[in-house]
């Protein structure tokens, strides 16, 4: 099966059970494969998930994604603390994001201290501290991971079934053996109506004489109708 287009969509599938089905029977090769961006709007559930990297050597590499029973989103960052304390701001994008009266701070100092502990998180900036009352002011890292804000009623270690959907029965229409009326009216409207658009050299050649023989016999049956 192929699809093309210039504009949209070039294969859809849609169904109440499974829209697009794929499966390869070789365990080296795809089930799918995808040559450009992906997007998915829903949930994505996958066994692994890896991020395919260029090496120096000119290979490809394979990470493997960090994975968490809730759902978290993470950012990275550097200060200094100023002879003791030091606030941070929440960058303002990430804290748009994130809910943000529940999220943790990670600090790591990138000097010789006493140890750092976060002092206070309020919903727009942090403080860290130096322990015992330091007063250091050394440059520090930190991790801060906050829980997503479009996300709710999530449970830890949700259940989930891999199993493929039972396919429904295909159902069709019993097949008729004859014609109805208004079928045969409605042929005989769109072979005449076609017969006064085509060129008249058309009218001649493009038509067969068995088909000419069916036409005026849909004809007839349709004026007896």
């Amino acid at each position: 099966m192929i699809g093309t287009s210039n504009r949209s969509i070039g294969v859809v599938g849609f169904s109440n059970n499974i829209g697009v089905f794929g499966q390869s029977t070789n365990p080296a090769s795809f089930a799918g494969l995808f040559a450009g961006n992906v997007q998915v709007t829903g949930t994505l559930s996958a066994a692994v998930k890896n991020a395919v990297v260029p090496f120096p050597d000119g290979s490809a590499r394979v990470l493997h994604c960090m994975e968490s029973p809730e759902h978290w989103f993470e950012d990275f960052g550097t200060a200094k603390l100023k002879r003791g304390p030091a606030i941070v701001r929440l960058d303002a994008d990430f804290a748009k994001v994130i809910k943000r009266g529940d999220y943790r701070v990670f600090p790591t100092p990138e000097g010789d201290c006493r140890g750092l502990f976060v002092y206070r998180k309020r919903a727009a900036n942090f403080e860290v501290r130096e322990l015992m009352g330091g007063k250091s002011s050394i440059a520090f890292c930190y991790r801060i991971v906050g829980r997503r804000k479009d996300i709710t009623g999530h449970r830890r270690f949700a259940k989930i079934d891999t199993r493929l959907p039972a396919l429904a029965a295909a159902t069709r229409a019993p097949r008729q053996r004859k014609p109805t009326a208004a079928a045969l009216r409605a042929f005989a409207d769109l072979e005449q109506e076609a017969r006064k658009r085509a060129p008249k050299r058309a009218r001649k050649l493009g038509r067969s004489r068995p088909a000419q023989r069916w036409s005026r016999r849909a004809a007839r049956r349709a004026g007896k109708q």
